[in-house]
């Protein structure tokens, strides 16, 4: 579970600002809300943040997306010095780091980069009081990483010579040592590099789930949930269809488009020159489907939508369908697994492309569920879902940048301390908490 993010020189981060799950002391309903972890910190399940367009809220979602992804890849992607707040000092270097529990330990786990340079790395065991797991720190000096590794007394010797490896030329300036775990042989920073890449879920507005081409809705319990859920939601879909064929049949049922079909070939030749390429999923104009190896096999995977009209079945692709629904297929496993799993689901504009109706449904719907097993935390410009009795006043954030520096502050509703009558939605709207746009001088436009 997530228990904190910081983030310092990150895009509209200018300072060191913190977004934590931590419940406040002065909320004292929606107990449910709160996940005992048995170990470590009691988190908030849910959370949404507010703001005005340009505030910060995406910067926030982009931050621990760069994270994950970096630790994921294993080092700093090209891209790296985009990252850090154009106001500051150019040699200012960009940190982010995060707090989460797993479930067998809580961890702190923090990287600071400038360029393409890892300057500092650490992760810290956090259950009770900070213990260092390992520590890396880049010398401007003379140029060389240092590295402090936790380790039994039993294998100091081998600590010291791994150390000197890591420091000498196994660890490049650009990559990351949580990656190393398997080369460290370190149980602890598996368990946080597993939680990272497994286990939090980011999705910006364009991520696009491949989800329902995995084997997942082979399952028939879960593909029946999936399906009542889109029922529920009143999409006009009475079912899906899954349809797998050999590559070759899937380029014959294309043949009449010559380009759709070279761009198949080109993705499985891609495929075929990894030796981890076993699938992927091809998204044309004209429909998305998945493309997997088993040995030097391919296969296709299309996924429609039936919909009934006058007791006939209409097939249509996924393409087909409006932008909303096709955002509703990324979410359905989220839906789901959210409900299961203790996993941690951040989500940019969630209200993205669908009615204020439907996302109030489907975040009830998570939200009501006492038993919740996971963590959903979202931005939306959606005020509909200001609602003192579906949040607590500490899951309710709002991103407002400072006019004077541009930089990004954040803050709970807690710190209002609103009465428990007041309607959230008319006073957030009429300004009453901040972080919304200021159109003063919209007035002053000369429209002749």
């Amino acid at each position: 579970m997530l228990v904190r993010i910081v983030a310092t020189n990150f895009m509209s981060y200018g300072q060191e600002t913190e977004f934590c799950m931590l419940p406040s002391s002065n909320v004292r309903r929606m107990d449910w809300h709160v996940h005992s972890q048995g170990h470590g910190a009691n988190v908030l399940r849910t959370a949404v943040i507010y703001g005005a367009n340009g505030a910060g809220k995406s910067c926030l979602v982009k931050a621990l997306g760069r994270l994950q992804a970096m630790v994921v890849k294993g080092s700093l992607p090209h891209t790296a010095f985009w990252d850090a707040n154009k106001y500051n000092d150019s040699k200012m270097p960009v940190s982010i780091e995060v707090e989460f529990g797993t479930e067998s330990n809580q961890y702190s786990y923090g990287v600071s980069y400038r360029d393409n340079l890892c300057i500092e790395e650490w992760l810290y065991s956090t259950v009770k009081k900070p213990v260092c797991v390992f520590e890396r720190k880049y010398n401007v000096q003379n140029g060389k990483t240092n590295i402090k590794l936790a380790a039994d007394k039993r294998d100091e010797a081998k600590n010291r010579i791994l150390v000197s490896l890591l420091e000498d030329n196994l660890l490049k300036g650009n990559e990351l040592m949580l990656s190393k775990h398997d080369l460290v042989k370190n149980s602890q920073m598996k368990d946080a590099f597993l939680w990272l890449k497994n286990q939090l879920h980011v999705i910006f507005p364009k991520t696009r789930s491949t989800s329902i081409f995995d084997d997942r809705y082979s399952d028939k319990g879960f593909r029946s949930q999936s399906e009542a859920l889109i029922s529920a939601l009143d999409l006009g879909i009475n079912e899906l269809t899954l349809k797998d064929e050999d590559i070759e049949s899937f380029k014959q049922s294309i043949s009449e488009w010559p380009e759709l079909v070279n761009g198949v070939d080109g993705f499985v030749k891609q495929l075929s020159r990894s030796p981890k390429g076993l699938g992927g999923v091809i998204d044309s104009g004209a429909f998305t489907v998945s493309v997997r190896r088993k040995g030097n096999k391919y296969f296709a995977r299309r996924v429609k939508a039936l919909h009934k009209v006058n007791d006939s079945l209409y097939d249509f692709e996924l393409k087909e369908e409006s932008d909303g629904t096709q955002r509703i297929f990324d979410f359905v496993p989220m839906v789901q697994n959210v409900k299961s799993e203790a996993c941690t689901y951040v989500i940019d504009e969630l209200d993205r492309s669908l009615h204020p109706t439907l996302v109030r449904a489907l975040v009830s719907r998570i939200i009501t569920d006492k038993n919740m097993k996971g963590q959903l935390i979202f931005t939306t410009h959606d005020a509909g879902l200001l609602d003192g009795q579906v949040f607590r006043n500490d899951e309710i954030w709002f991103a407002e940048k400072d006019r004077e520096t541009q930089n990004t502050h954040l803050y709970t509703l807690d710190e209002f301390k609103p009465r428990a009558d007041l309607d959230l939605e008319k006073g957030y709207l009429n300004g009453r908490f901040g972080a919304i746009p200021f159109l003063a001088r919209l007035n002053e436009l000369n429209w002749e």
